[in-house]
Parts: C-alpha cells; sequence; structure tokens
C-alpha cells in the first residue's frame, strides 16, 4: 500500500513541478514489544507529510536510503542489512561490515546504533548502480571499541527485476581505528564524481576519497584540526565549501573544503564540553549558520562573523519534554524543505525543528517536538549529501558536460534565446524518436527550481522565468518521457 500511495505522490509531483530528488524519503522507527511501529517522512510536496509504513526493517541511528528523481524508494540500510522498496533483504545484502559487534543479536535486530555509519553514492559511471559506503564496530585488545575497517559494497538496480542486488559487499577500503560513524560525502566540483571523507579516531587525521568512474581511490589522509573523540556528528553545508563536525569531548570543528582537491583548511575549534555527551551538527540552506547539538542546549556559529567562535549563541534550552523520555536535541539534518530537523537524544516520538535556520540567532525559531510522529524514533536522521550539488561553475574544474558552454548543442538540440535572459527564454529543440519530454531549471547549488514539458511535434516553448528570483548562472536539463538525459545548457539569468 505504501508504495502506492508514493506512486500517487510522484504522479502529482511530476504535474506540479515540486521538489524532486534522491533525498525526498525519510525512515524512522523500530519493533520490540511493548513498542512496534514504523513511519515514512515525505518531502514531496514540499512540506513533511507523516505517515504509517509497512517496512519490516528496524532502524537505529544508521540510516541511509536513496530514492530516484521521482521520489519513489530504491533501496535503504540500518547499518546490518541492505533492504529494497518491498522491504525485503537483497541478495547478498545481509551481514554488511562484519566485526566483533555486527553479529550480535541486538544488532542485528535493531540496526547499527552508530550515527552516519553509512553512506549512499551514485556510480559516476554507471547511472544504475550505487556504492554503500559503511562500518560498524570492532573491540581492541585494551577493550576499547572503535571501528577498524571502511568497507564498500556496490549495489545494481538492473538486477532482480529491478529491485536491486547487492553485487560485491564488504570490501575492505581502509584499516585503521576510525572514529564511530561519520561517513560524509560532497559532490566533486566537476558535478559528477564525489569525495567521500573518514575521520581517524584520536588523532587530527581524515582519510579523502575520490568516486569517480574508474572507481574508489584512496587520495590522502589529511592531518589538520585538533584531536578527534570517537562518537560525534559531520556535515558539509549546502554548497560544499564547509565542512564541520562536533562531539561533547572535543568541541565544534569547522574548516574551509576545497571540491576541486578535496582538501581541508582553515580550521576552527572551540571545546563546548558537554557532560551528556551530545552529538549534532548541521548547516543552514545557506551554508552560514552551522548548529550544535548540546543535548541541553542548541547553539548556532554565523560563518560570516568575524570571530566564529565568538559568535556561539544559544538559541535554545531543552524545555523537558518527555515523549516519553527526555527529549534532548541530538543528531540533526537539514531537510528539502530548508528546515533542520533534530532527533532526540533517546527514543521518543517528536522531532525538534529549525524553521529558518538561515536567520542569526533566535530568529531562527527553534520549534521544540513540532514534527509528531505516529512511532518513536531511535535517533534516526538520513545520511544524505547533497544529491543536487551542480558543478562549480566557472572552476578549473567545471570541464564535464554538467556544465558545458553556452552554444553547446547535444542530441535534442536545445538552444536557448536570448542567454542571458531577464524574464523570459525561448527554448528551442528537437526530440530524437518522437518522444515527448521535460525541460528542467536547476541553480547554482543543484537544485531544481523549474519544471515544464515539452513536445516533440512543438519544438518551441516561451518559459516565464518567475520562479528564478536571483540572477547568476543557471543549468538547463532536457529529458524524453522515459528519464534518458538528452541535453544541457548554462543560462545566464540578469533581471
Amino acid at each position: 500500500m505504501r508504495i502506492y500511495i508514493v506512486s500517487i505522490f510522484c504522479l502529482l509531483y511530476s504535474l506540479i513541478g515540486l521538489s524532486q530528488g534522491n533525498d525526498n524519503l525519510w525512515m524512522v522507527g523500530y519493533s520490540t514489544p511493548p513498542v512496534t511501529g514504523k513511519a515514512d517522512i515525505e518531502f514531496l510536496s514540499g512540506s513533511p507529510i507523516v505517515s504509517p509504513s509497512n517496512q519490516d526493517i528496524n532502524l537505529s541511528f544508521t540510516f541511509a536510503d536513496i530514492t530516484d528523481k521521482y521520489g519513489n524508494l530504491l533501496f535503504y540500510t540500518n547499518g546490518a542489512i541492505v533492504a529494497n522498496a518491498l522491504n525485503d533483504t537483497m541478495p547478498n545484502g545481509d551481514s554488511l561490515s562484519p566485526a566483533t559487534y555486527t553479529f550480535s543479536g541486538a544488532w542485528q535486530f535493531f540496526g547499527f546504533p552508530i550515527p552516519q555509519a553509512s553512506l549512499i553514492i551514485p556510480d559516476p559511471g554507471d547511472s544504475m548502480k550505487y556504492y554503500l559506503f559503511h562500518s560498524s564496530v570492532d573491540v581492541l585488545p585494551n577493550g576499547i571499541q572503535r571501528p577498524l575497517h571502511l568497507y564498500y559494497s556496490k549495489i545494481d538496480m538492473f538486477l532482480d527485476n529491478g529491485k536491486g542486488d547487492v553485487v560485491t559487499k564488504n570490501n575492505i577500503l581502509l584499516t585503521d581505528t576510525l572514529a564511530g560513524g561519520n561517513i560524509l560525502g560532497c559532490k566533486h566540483a566537476n558535478g559528477r564524481d564525489w569525495w567521500v571523507v573518514v575521520p581517524e579516531f584520536g588523532r587530527p587525521g581524515y582519510y579523502v576519497f575520490l568516486v569517480s568512474p574508474t572507481g574508489i581511490q584512496l587520495v590522502r589522509k589529511q592531518i589538520i584540526g585538533q584531536r578527534l573523540g570517537s562518537d560525534g556528528q559531520s556535515a558539509f553545508n549546502p554548497q560544499g565549501t564547509k565542512y564541520a563536525r562536533y562531539d561533547g569531548t572535543n568541541g565544534f570543528d569547522v574548516f574551509d573544503f576545497d571540491r576541486c582537491t578535496g582538501m581541508l583548511s582553515n580550521n576552527i575549534n572551540t571545546l563546548q564540553f558537554d557532560s551528556i555527551g551530545g552529538i549534532g551538527v548541521g548547516f543552514s540552506s545557506d551554508g552560514s549558520k552551522v548548529y550544535v547539538s548540546r543535548s541541553s542546549q542548541l547553539c548556532q556559529f554565523d560563518l560570516n562573523a568575524t570571530n566564529v567562535a565568538a559568535s556561539m549563541t544559544t538559541v535554545a534550552t531543552w524545555d523537558s519534554t518527555y515523549a516519553p523520555f527526555a527529549t534532548y536535541f541530538f543528531v540533526q539534518q537539514l531537510a528539502p524543505d530548508n528546515k533542520i530537523y533534530i532527533a532526540a537524544y533517546n527514543a521518543s516520538n517528536v522531532m525538534h525543528i529549525i524553521d529558518s535556520p538561515d536567520v542569526v540567532g533566535v530568529g531562527c525559531n527553534v520549534i521544540q517536538h513540532g514534527l509528531q510522529l505516529p512511532v518513536l524514533n531511535d535517533g534516526t536522521v538520513p545520511n544524505h549529501p547533497n544529491y543536487h550539488l551542480g558543478p562549480l561553475v566557472g572552476s578549473i574544474c567545471d570541464s564535464l558536460s554538467v556544465g558545458l558552454p553556452h552554444n553547446t548543442v547535444q542530441s535534442a538540440g536545445l538552444r536557448l534565446n536570448p542567454n542571458p535572459a531577464s524574464n523570459q527564454v525561448w527554448v528551442n529543440y528537437q526530440f530524437p524518436n518522437n518522444r515527448d519530454g521535460w525541460l528542467e531549471i536547476y541553480d547554482p547549488l543543484g537544485k531544481l527550481i523549474l519544471k515544464r514539458r515539452l513536445y516533440w511535434s512543438t519544438t518551441q516553448l516561451l518559459v516565464y522565468l518567475n520562479e528564478i528570483k536571483s540572477n547568476g548562472i543557471y543549468v538547463a536539463k532536457v529529458f524524453d518521457d522515459s528519464g534518458i538525459y538528452l541535453s544541457t545548457q548554462k543560462l545566464v539569468v540578469n533581471k
């Protein structure tokens, strides 16, 4: 039934051109007596719609999923298994990340309690395949529990009648004592490849991998910043220019990030000890504000301030709500509606919301327990990278077809006139095989802002640019009705 409901949402979405992407579906919930139930949080309409789900997989801190461009679920993981859109374990999709605690009954049943221990990255060389980065926890000789390996598995969505198959599993990419989870991805400046960053434990080291059509490559281990604690959360800002990490022992670190080289620089650190060991960090949609969850306090840093460390402002203090346990501020995720949602530290049936995260100070409007859930959420938020981030236009790395010059003509014969445009533009095209299609225009961050129907028999359409509010360089793409990408051009808007 849930798949039918999602299909209806996707149909409405395709008609009205609302937000789309690979990150519109969030899942929460677990089942163990006397607590039972799961739920979906969907952003297809632009606002979160919460509904009960029939998914069978229990979710804890570790969670990653991905949908297609129309919001249809492809697959997801709780760290222990990979499940398909029908909530069945994929062929070869069990027993991820072999380690001391992986095969314990509790972890196999509930999923891994490690924030950001799974990350899904599309294969830049094959649109039907995906990389899954993942880790677990081993016990060291001194009894300390740490991840010792970073793994990858690969999913092929062409197999099992389109439901997907794990074609290779538990390949060791790295062996070292790593920080728990914190596996993070950011789109390369060329708009096609990906950077994956994983922090080391106990030392200021960051491993940086490049994912390209040729596979996965370890580019470097960079030593920078402060000694890292074991647990925490990391985040890239939506623009991919900042990287931040927070844990309640070693504090808050923020870096500049170079999308061309994958290098971190200009570290700012401020120690904010949290007796409860709180973790959680998230960026605003404009990338200029970063929020830290200190258990009973939610703090904001202004990255535009002259002294970022001194800009820390407490924007909310826990209001002592229990639902049914203490709803301390915990892990965060920026959602497609440009609001930040915060899971509670304990299992609870609410999430907190930062309603206007781009605003400085308390004007960001923190709404405690603002999202009501029909089930208990055990600290689950998705580990979604910014799948919509495009090329860094004008950089030396903008060398691929996603950043084409104005006069480029591909298989759909796409031409934009005038270009630059102000309030309207004529779209000229010619579809092969007499198929209708779609025009999609994306902003410099890769977010879809305009979508129009194109008919093969017309070959020309006047498009009004009312949805575009700011001057800049945008990307126009044309797809046919089967979803095949045909053509791209840059569109310069100067209102």
